[in-house]
């Protein structure tokens, strides 16, 4: 009984570690760091903090034509949609069938119609 309890008394006052039935105490002073930077030297490149999770890129989904609409200057305008009514709207003179767009879910459809009005009234 005395021998468990001056077991008991001597791991909660330094630092053991038990393996295979044996307690192997360890004495001194454990180490602190006095620093709590991640890297020492050179800093991270761009793909290093994207690993370590401390910049987050975009998420792009694949979008896709869903309308477009001729302005008189020849300009197209085009809307097009990608997952969970991603949607986005390009002026260009050749609208590609679709492209990588940054995922913003549940937005709503521009107007086409005020962006032409837009063009045509800026030619006058």
């Amino acid at each position: 009984m005395i021998v468990k309890l001056l077991l008991a008394l001597c791991l909660a006052t330094m630092p053991a570690t038990i393996t295979n039935g044996e307690i192997t105490i360890a004495g001194g002073k454990m180490y602190q760091p006095k620093e709590t930077k991640r890297f020492y030297g050179k800093p991270l490149t761009r793909q290093q903090q994207i690993q370590q999770g401390l910049i987050k890129e975009p998420r792009m989904v694949t979008c896709r034509l869903k309308r477009r609409m001729k302005a008189k200057n020849g300009d197209e305008v085009c809307i097009y949609q990608g997952q969970n009514r991603t949607y986005e709207m390009a002026i260009e003179r050749n609208c590609p069938r679709q492209y990588k767009c940054k995922y913003n879910p549940y937005g709503e459809e521009p107007n086409i119609y005020s962006v032409i009005e837009g063009i045509n009234d800026s030619l006058n």
